[in-house]
C-alpha cells in the first residue's frame, strides 16, 4: 500500500503523519491532518482529555482516541519517541495499559496501530514490522495477540494486510493488496478462517482498484468501497451469506478519477441494524456526509460550518455510527480546519472542538473517530505545540419545562431544567443558564441534575426561553428545547 493510495493502514491512526496518510487512503484526501478551533458553529466542548503514560511530547507525537466500545473502554494508538507506534487500552475508569505487537518494528512510521475495539474488549489492527511490511492482528481482552497475514497479500514495503474492524463475535474485516497492487476485501471468523478475495461487482483489476472492505457489524456484514476501472469510488454491502448490494449516493460525481484522489461514495462504517455511514464527493467536487439505512434510503448532510468548496481537504466525513444511529464524524472548514461533530438520529448536528486545540492551519484542531451505544466520542486533537492528546466526550440533554404556561404579567415564571446523560448525572453544583436568545435571563445550580430560575420581569408577549448547560470535564454541554412562554396582560 502506498502513501499516496486511498486506504492504508488506518483511517484512525496516529502521528498526523500517520493520521494523514491513513484518512488520505480512506478517502483519498491528500494530506488531512487534525486542524482547527472553534469556528462558524463550533462550540468549545468540555471534554476528559488523556495521554498514554510512554506517548512523546515532540511535535507531531501524542496520543490518539480511536474506537471506543459500549463499556466505554477506548482503543487508540500513540506515538512515542522516534515516531514508533504503539497501541493502549483506556478503561472506563481511565485506567491506560500499552502494548505493542511483538513483532512489530521499532523504526521511524513503524510500530502497532489499534483500529477497533468490539463489546468483548477484543482489538483488531495493524502493525507493521522492520521492513515496513503491514500485518493484522487481533487482541483479546486477556492480553494474548494473534497475528495474521491473509493468503495472496503482497507483503512488500507499505504493503500487507490491513485489519480495520472487529464486532462483537470476534469476526475482522479489513483488505489487502495482491502482487498486482489491487485491493481486496476479506473477513476472518473468530475461528481464525480467513475469506479472501472478497471483490465487489464492478470493481476495477488494475493497480490501485480493487474492493475494500472498512466495518463489520454484528451481524458479520461488511461495508466499504470499491473502486472501479476509471478510478470512481462506490459503495457496497456484503451480507454475511455472501450475497453483496452496491450503491451510489445520488449526487456523487462520476468522472474525473484518478488513484490519488476520491471520486464517488465512500462507506466507512456499518451498524447493528445495517445502517452505514461515510462521505461522497458531488459532481464540484465538493465532499459530503451521508447515511444509508438498510433498507437503501439515503441522507445527505453538511455540518454546519463546513465548506461545501472544491478545497482538498475541505467538507464532512461521517467516521463512525452507533445502533441508535447517531454519527461522529469531522468536517474541514473554508479555511482548511478540522473539527468534530455528532449528528443524531433524528439529523440535528452539533459540531465542537476541544478547548487548548490548536488554531494552526494544517496542524492542530479536532478530530471524532469514535461512538459508542451511549453516544459517547473519542478522537484527539493537537495543542499549539502539535502534540497529540486523546480525548473523550459523553454528550448530555437538556430538557426545559416552564411554569405557569400562559403566564400574566407580573406573574412569577418558574423554569426548570432537567440535565441528563447515560455518563451519570451532572454534579450538584454546576451552572445552568436560561436564555432568551443571546441574552441571559439568569441562572440556576443544579442538583440532581436540575436547576431552576424563576422570573417575574417577562414582557407582554411570547419569550422563546432555552437552558444551557456549559458541560464539564467529564460531560458535554448541550442546550434544550425551545420553550415559547406566553405572557398575558393583566385584567383591567
Amino acid at each position: 500500500m502506498k502513501t499516496g493510495s486511498k486506504l492504508g493502514p488506518a483511517l484512525h491512526v496516529a502521528g498526523f503523519t500517520r493520521l494523514t496518510r491513513g484518512i488520505q487512503r480512506k478517502l483519498g484526501v491528500c494530506a488531512l491532518t487534525i486542524l482547527g478551533v472553534a469556528v462558524f458553529a463550533a462550540q468549545l466542548a468540555q471534554a476528559q482529555t488523556f495521554n498514554a503514560p510512554d506517548a512523546g511530547t515532540s511535535m507531531l507525537e501524542g496520543t490518539i482516541g480511536v474506537s471506543i466500545n459500549t463499556a466505554g473502554t477506548i482503543a487508540g494508538t500513540y506515538i512515542g519517541a522516534g515516531n514508533v507506534a504503539h497501541g493502549f487500552v483506556r478503561s472506563a475508569t481511565g485506567t491506560i495499559t500499552e502494548f505493542t505487537v511483538p513483532d512489530a518494528g521499532g523504526g521511524n512510521k513503524q510500530g502497532t496501530f489499534f483500529l477497533s475495539i468490539n463489546t468483548k474488549g477484543a482489538i483488531a489492527g495493524m502493525y507493521s514490522d522492520g521492513s515496513n511490511r503491514y500485518h493484522g492482528f487481533v487482541r483479546v481482552a486477556t492480553g494474548t495477540i494473534t497475528t495474521f497475514d491473509v493468503p495472496g497479500a503482497f507483503a512488500n514495503f507499505d504493503d500487507g494486510t490491513t485489519a480495520m474492524s472487529i464486532n462483537t463475535a470476534g469476526d475482522i474485516g479489513g483488505l489487502y493488496r495482491d502482487k498486482e497492487l489491487v485491493y481486496h476485501a476479506f473477513v476472518r471468523a473468530a475461528s481464525g478462517t480467513i475469506t479472501a478475495s472478497i471483490d465487489a461487482p464492478g470493481a476495477g483489476t488494475a493497480i490501485y482498484q480493487g474492493t475494500e472492505a472498512i466495518g463489520i457489524n454484528t451481524a458479520g456484514d461488511i461495508a466499504g468501497f470499491y473502486i472501479d476501472s476509471s478510478y470512481i469510488h462506490h459503495g457496497f454491502v456484503r451480507a454475511a451469506n455472501g450475497g453483496v448490494t452496491t450503491f451510489d449516493v445520488p449526487d456523487a460525481g462520476t468522472g474525473g478519477g484518478t488513484f490519488k484522489n476520491l471520486i464517488g461514495t465512500a462507506p466507512l462504517c456499518i451498524n447493528t441494524a445495517g445502517d452505514v455511514a461515510g462521505t461522497y464527493t458531488d459532481a464540484t467536487g465538493a465532499r459530503h456526509g451521508f447515511e444509508r439505512t438498510a433498507d437503501g434510503t439515503i441522507t445527505t448532510f453538511d455540518a454546519p460550518g463546513a465548506a461545501t468548496g472544491t478545497g482538498t481537504f475541505q467538507g464532512t466525513v461521517g467516521i463512525s455510527i452507533n445502533t441508535a444511529g447517531t454519527i461522529a464524524g469531522t468536517y474541514v472548514d473554508a479555511s482548511d480546519l478540522l473539527h468534530g461533530f455528532v449528528r443524531s438520529a433524528k439529523g440535528a448536528i452539533t459540531s465542537f472542538d476541544i478547548p487548548g486545540a490548536s488554531a494552526g492551519m494544517l496542524i492542530g484542531g479536532t478530530a471524532s473517530f469514535g461512538i459508542n451505544t451511549a453516544g459517547k466520542v473519542t478522537g484527539a486533537y493537537s495543542d499549539t505545540s502539535m502534540v497529540f492528546h486523546g480525548f473523550l466526550l459523553t454528550p448530555t440533554t437538556t430538557k426545559l419545562t416552564s411554569s405557569p404556561k400562559p403566564s400574566t404579567y407580573g406573574e412569577a415564571v418558574t423554569f426548570a431544567a432537567v440535565v441528563t446523560s447515560k455518563g451519570g448525572t451532572p454534579p450538584d453544583g454546576e451552572t445552568v443558564s436560561f436564555m432568551n436568545g443571546a441574552t441571559v435571563l439568569g441562572t440556576g445550580t443544579l442538583s440532581g441534575g436540575s436547576a431552576s430560575f424563576k422570573t417575574s420581569a417577562l414582557s407582554v408577549g411570547t419569550t422563546s426561553v432555552t437552558a444551557v448547560y456549559v458541560g464539564d470535564s467529564s460531560l458535554m454541554d448541550s442546550t434544550s428545547n425551545v420553550v415559547k412562554q406566553v405572557v398575558r396582560k393583566p385584567p383591567k
